[in-house]
């Protein structure tokens, strides 16, 4: 009896123990569940965020991209018109270049034609008047100085003349016009100019003008520049190029200076702008080297037919 009575007592302890333990797991299983339910509601709300984000971030990167290309559109613009602006420039600089060469064969022309017939004319006076007075000796120092200041005018008229434009630039070209000037260079200059030339050979006038001009200006350059005693000229003409270079011994060029002159500054003279033009227009180009034994200048373009 008793051990019946302790048994039963035993069966319902074990029952009062499941069924804790049972309700024990249940509500963990209820709390797992609520937390389940809680975290799909913080993954469906981060999930939601994070498409707002993303629709927000594709918003900002496509009105950027509007903003970038409207952007570019105008540099593009902005540099189209540059463009065309120093093309306009550039055909007008070239344009001012041959009014100049222009200009200059009409007033030596002029000078030649005029002012030196006057003068030439003057001169015959002179002489006829000088006869006629020949019984007044003292006339005579008075008539002798009158023909020596008409000598000189008409040398000076005749020098500024060719200086402008050689005839020999038209009539025999640029080997005998160089030659001419460069005789003349060394007469008037402590600069002495050495001058290398091929034989026998004819360019075009435009070509001839364009390497007159670069001898003319290279050489008033080193006088005013660069202090050098001696300078060599050379003209090397090949089956393809043509080219022309300075060589002076003198003080050299600014490292600032010369970046300029090679570049496309604004600053660097009338006569670079104006020789890198000439020879740009005949598909040619300016190089200018200098360093402390001197500068040498080279102008080289290829010849007529190759461009």
């Amino acid at each position: 009896m008793d051990l019946m009575k302790a048994n039963s007592l035993g069966n319902v302890d074990s029952d009062d123990h499941l069924y804790s333990e049972l309700s024990r797991v249940n509500n963990e299983l209820i709390n797992a569940q609520r937390e389940a339910v809680q975290r799909n509601v913080r993954l469906e709300r981060a999930e939601e965020e994070l498409r707002q984000a993303q629709d927000d971030l594709e918003r900002q990167v496509q009105e950027r991209t509007r903003e970038l290309e409207e952007t570019l559109s105008a540099f593009r613009e902005e540099v189209s018109v540059h463009q065309k602006t120093e093309e306009k420039l550039r055909e007008l600089s070239l344009s001012v270049l041959h009014i100049q060469d222009e200009e200059r064969r009409r007033v030596a022309r002029d000078l030649h034609d005029t002012v030196g017939q006057t003068l030439t004319a003057l001169k015959i006076s002179l002489s006829a008047l000088e006869d006629a007075a020949a019984r007044y000796p003292q006339t005579a120092d008075f008539f002798i100085d009158l023909n020596g200041l008409a000598d000189q005018a008409l040398q000076e008229i005749r020098t500024t003349s060719y200086l402008l434009h050689p005839p020999l630039l038209d009539e025999a070209g640029f080997a005998a016009a160089a030659a001419w000037y460069v005789e003349g260079f060394n007469k008037r200059s402590a600069t002495q100019v050495t001058l290398q030339l091929p034989e026998r050979f004819r360019l075009p006038s435009s070509v001839e003008i364009v390497l007159f001009r670069v001898l003319q200006e290279s050489l008033t350059n080193i006088i005013k520049h660069a202090g050098s005693a001696t300078v060599d000229v050379l003209l090397q003409v090949d089956q393809e190029v043509i080219s022309l270079s300075v060589r002076d011994y003198g003080k050299g060029i600014s490292a600032e200076r010369l970046a300029k002159m090679n570049g496309s500054g604004s600053d660097v003279g009338v006569g670079i702008a104006g020789m890198r033009e000439r020879l740009k227009e005949l598909g040619g180009r300016l190089e200018i080297e200098s360093g402390s034994t001197g500068t040498l200048l080279k102008a080289s373009m290829p010849l007529p037919g190759t461009f």
